[in-house]
This record gives C-alpha cells, sequence and structure tokens, in this order.
C-alpha cells in the first residue's frame, strides 16, 4: 500500500493506480483559498459569514433567495410543499429567459435538471453549495450554464428538521433533528408531505431529465472528498442508469480532480478488515431497495444522482466538495443535455412497446429484486482507522478530524467493486392491474408516483391471475421494517370487474413504477412498506389464506 502526495493524480485504469505528478490534489480539510470567491455582504451565506460554524436557517433561507430574486430577472420561486410546522419549502427555478412553468420549460426544449440538499437536517453541506452555485450561475462565471439549463433548485428539501435542536454532549444543537420521519425511506410509501409535495409539484410536473439529492455520510474509511451513486434498482430500464454510470461519473470524476483539486468516486466503503477485501454499496448503506428518493425516480426512465461527503471532513471541506462535483454535473449536462433528453425519451418508448407486445402473451418478464455483485478488482482510497465524533458546541458541525485523516489516504490494491445491481426474482408483467374501489388511498399513492389510472365506467371481463396469501411475514433481507408475502400466484378464470374499478394500464412511461409498487413480492413495493396491512388484516390476513386484493390481468375480453 501506498501514500501520495497532494501534487499527485491517481487514474485507476484496469483496476491499477497511475500516479503522476502534475495537479494538487487536496487531502482532509484542505480547501483552495478562496475557492467561492468575492461577495458583497448581501450575497454571502451564513457559513461564510459565521467562518463556517453555522449553517442555514429556514428564515434565512428565504431572505437569501429574497437577494436572488430582486436582483436578477432569471429567477422564478415557488412553493414545494408547506410543512407540518406551516414553514413553506421554497424552489428556485433559474432560466434564461425567465421561466415559470413546466409548460414554459417543456417548450424551451431545455434540458431540466433539479438540484436538492438538506433532506437530512444534519447534512447541509449541499444547501450551502446549492446556495453558492445559484449566486455563481446568476452573477458569476456560471452564467452560461442557463444556455442549455433549465435548473431547479430546492436547498432544503427538510425545513421542520433544519430549524430543530437536539442535546449532544450536554449543549444544544440546531439542524441535528429529523424533522417528520426520515424522508430519504419515503420514496415508495409517500406518506410524507415533503414526498408527496416533491412528487407532484417537481418530478409530476416539470419531469426533470436528471435529479440530484446531496447528502453526507457517517463515519466511513474511504479516502475520497465526496461519492456518489445513481439507482441500483434491477427493475429500473437500463438505459438512463447505464449512461449515468458509465459515461456520466467517469467524466465528472475526471473534471472533478482537473478543476477542483478533489478525488471522487462510487458510492461505497470499504469492508471492516485490513487491507480491506471489498468496495460496495452495502456497507455504504445504499442498498437496490426502490426506498430512496433517488432511487425511486430512476424507476421513471429518467437519471438521478446520490452525492454524500463523508462525516470525518469540516464543513467548509463538505460544502467544496459538494459545490465541485454539482458544478461538473451541471457543466456535462449543459454540454451533453440533448444526449441524455433522447436517452429517457427512448427508455419511454422501450417500455411501453415491450407492453403493447408482449404482455398480452405472458412472456415479458421484469425483476422484482435484486443483488450488488463484483465488477471485478479495482484500487481505492481508504484509512486504517475511522474517525471520532465530535462537533462544534450550539452547531451540527464536526469539530476536529482524526490527525491521521488529515493525511492523503492509501491506495490499496485489488479490493473487490461489489457495486454491480444484478436481478436476483423476477415476475410476469401484465398488461395491467386492476383495483377495487374501496382501495381508492392505493390509486391515489400511484397518482403521486405519476402512474395514470381510470376509473372503469361499465364492467369489464379479463383474463389474469391472483396471488393467494398464505402467511404476511417480517422481511429479514432488509434494514427497515418491511414484510413480505409467502404463497403464489394460481390463474383465474375470467373474471369481471364492476363500474367504479380502478384501472392501471401499464402502456405508459411509468410502467415499471406501477410493476414495482404492485407486484406482491417487489422487495420493497407497497406490500413491503405495509401499505396494505389495515385492508389485508380487515379481511382475514391473520387467520386464513387470502387473495391479494390487486388483480393483475393479462387480456381484456369485453
Amino acid at each position: 500500500m501506498k501514500k501520495f502526495g497532494i501534487f499527485a493524480l491517481v487514474f485507476l485504469v484496469g483496476g491499477f493506480a497511475t500516479v503522476v505528478e502534475a495537479q494538487k490534489i487536496y487531502w482532509g480539510d484542505s480547501v483552495p483559498k478562496g475557492w467561492n470567491g468575492s461577495w458583497p455582504a448581501k450575497f454571502q451565506t451564513v457559513p461564510e459569514k459565521t467562518g463556517y460554524k453555522r449553517t442555514t436557517s429556514s428564515y434565512e433561507l428565504l431572505e437569501f433567495i429574497d437577494v436572488l430574486k430582486w436582483n436578477s430577472e432569471k429567477v422564478h420561486v415557488v412553493n414545494m410543499y408547506t410543512s407540518v410546522m406551516r414553514k413553506v419549502c421554497p424552489v428556485v427555478v433559474l432560466a434564461n429567459p425567465r421561466i415559470t412553468s413546466p409548460e414554459e420549460a417543456a417548450k424551451s426544449g431545455k434540458t431540466v435538471v433539479y438540484l436538492q440538499g438538506n433532506i437530512h437536517p444534519g447534512e447541509a453541506e449541499a444547501k450551502e453549495a446549492l446556495l453558492m452555485l445559484m449566486r455563481e450561475i446568476l452573477f458569476g462565471k456560471m452564467n452560461h450554464l442557463l444556455d442549455n439549463l433549465i435548473i431547479i433548485c430546492c436547498p432544503c428539501f427538510n425545513v421542520d428538521g433544519t430549524d430543530s435542536w437536539s442535546l449532544r454532549d450536554g449543549t444544544p444543537h440546531i439542524g441535528s433533528g429529523q424533522g417528520t420521519m426520515n424522508l430519504n425511506r419515503d420514496g415508495v410509501k409517500v406518506d410524507s408531505v415533503e414526498v408527496t409535495g416533491l412528487y407532484k409539484n417537481i418530478f409530476n410536473r416539470w419531469d426533470p431529465t436528471l435529479i440530484y439529492d446531496g447528502h453526507a455520510m457517517g463515519r466511513v474509511q474511504h479516502g475520497y472528498a465526496i461519492a456518489y451513486a445513481t439507482c441500483t434498482v434491477p427493475t429500473a430500464h437500463p438505459g438512463p442508469r447505464n449512461y449515468v454510470f458509465d459515461k456520466l461519473f467517469p467524466s465528472i470524476r475526471e473534471a472533478t480532480r482537473k478543476d477542483f483539486g478533489l478525488e471522487v468516486f462510487t458510492h461505497a466503503d470499504i469492508d471492516n478488515s485490513w487491507p480491506p477485501k471489498t468496495w460496495s454499496h452495502e456497507a455504504g448503506i445504499w442498498s437496490n431497495e426502490a426506498k430512496f428518493v433517488a432511487n425511486m425516480y430512476g424507476l421513471r426512465n429518467r437519471m438521478s444522482i446520490l452525492a454524500e461527503t463523508p462525516g470525518h471532513e469540516s464543513f467548509q471541506r463538505k460544502i467544496y466538495a459538494q459545490y465541485a462535483l454539482i458544478a461538473e454535473i451541471l457543466e456535462y449536462a449543459n454540454t451533453h443535455g440533448k444526449e441524455m433528453q433522447e436517452i429517457c425519451r427512448s427508455a419511454d418508448n422501450d417500455v411501453v412497446n415491450a407492453i403493447k407486445t408482449k404482455a398480452e402473451t405472458g412472456e415479458l418478464r421484469n425483476f422484482t429484486a435484486g443483488k450488488y455483485e463484483s465488477w471485478g478488482k479495482i484500487d481505492v482510497l481508504a484509512f486504517r482507522e475511522r474517525n471520532v465524533s465530535e462537533y462544534i458546541p450550539g452547531t451540527s458541525v464536526r469539530g476536529r478530524i482524526a490527525a491521521h485523516m488529515l493525511e492523503p489516504p492509501e491506495v490499496v490494491h485489488d479490493v473487490e467493486n461489489i457495486t454491480k445491481p444484478v436481478g436476483t426474482t423476477e415476475a410476469t408483467v401484465p398488461r395491467g392491474y386492476l383495483i377495487p374501489a374501496e382501495l381508492a388511498f392505493v390509486a391515489e399513492k400511484l397518482r403521486t408516483h405519476n402512474v395514470r389510472i381510470e376509473v372503469l365506467t361499465k364492467p369489464i371481463k379479463v383474463m389474469g391471475e391472483e396471488f393467494v396469501i398464505d402467511r404476511i411475514v417480517k422481511n429479514t433481507t432488509s434494514r427497515e421494517d418491511l414484510v413480505m408475502f409467502e404463497g403464489g400466484f394460481a390463474k383465474s378464470p375470467a373474471k369481471e370487474f364492476p363500474a367504479g374499478t380502478f384501472q392501471v394500464d401499464i402502456a405508459q412511461p411509468a410502467a415499471n413504477v406501477a410493476f414495482y409498487l404492485l407486484e406482491p413480492q417487489a422487495a420493497d413495493g407497497f406490500v413491503g412498506w405495509r401499505v396494505f396491512d389495515n385492508y389485508l388484516k380487515s379481511i382475514g390476513s391473520d387467520q386464513r389464506s387470502i387473495v391479494y386484493p390487486i388483480y393483475k390481468y393479462f387480456k381484456i375480453l369485453e
């Protein structure tokens, strides 16, 4: 194993590290002097004003956005939702010329990108980076990004949580609470006003080609300034997710190193041995379940990125890393946006055509669960020991970094790269689903996920199959409190459904969304997240075998 100095470049080619003395790389807590520029007081963020000891509150966020709005004609502000605590969640639309509606955005032909920070209250670095980036795009050297992009920014997604307080080491800390719930685990169930607002008011209306969700990790051992992931749900169309992984990520990795002096890589971590044998998504708590917002969005045939800074770095360093990565993502989208749009539209067409041509015969199948396998062996940057947790009193900012993490990390050779998503179980994709009228709440959740649903105006007769539930048991393979069915499908004779039944014809771009959410054995669809629990118990699921109420049809007879 080898450490390399601050003037080294590390290229991972064919699994081997090549060190080139050319570009200064910033390690530990270091950042370039004056990296954020020199701005008048009215344009400075709270961290800049406080020496990076405090994050921006929801009220200060509104004040900052007001400054942007009153000093630029390229800003439009909308409210994504009103929180449980009656606070607004501002979303800033940056466009040149100014855009005020999704219809105008679509007509422009420009690529729509959505950027989000602070979904977890104690992870404020993306929020602060987005404020700086908006400032730079409107008034600085990044204004060219609006030539081809419409950039939608939600700096603080969790407004209630970011203003909350908790006690740590006997002192109060702001911005460290969770708010109503862990919002990044609400991607499937959509129980929160926050995620409901995101889906209904941003995703469904503006249809971003690419979304970005900024986070911070905990006590990791990897040596990267920030780590990125894309949708890894095997059910998703491979086109958009493969594009992000195979083309976008390698490009922005090189660009971030060249332009910002930072080493970035896949969202993962090493195992607990030294030298480590594996580099895996699971060690970084990135499963291929759809529960995460970025994973769920990939099921829509769109591109998504989640990125996290390591917990041991200083607040300023984390903001710099988020700033650098987001800047390079935007530069890439500005250049390749048309190509990205075409990849997503092609995926839409593929999904719809497959349903129309193959679903009625029962030959079309898709994955309901998956796992990670190895891409092969690579070299990774890592530290021998993890950091200790310590906070600046009165803040949610880590106050100390272990001495060994101020030095360059080691290059560890021949580590298994276990980040390749593969399907493990699959099911037949139907022509559609039929939902009893009494399950209107299920239909409403599907609509929130942008699934088109019709209400039958007259009875129809169909051929299909039903799932018989023998037992409902705990899903022991997930970190979440999920359930799963024991049982199986049985073909049914022709069956008639009355007027008022909800019909989901899945010959639509959201076909994979509907399939994953409604399939009774999906890894964490509606069944896993207990959406049906109360209803199933009301019809005797705790006493006998019952039939799953969602009917899977292949052909409409009359």
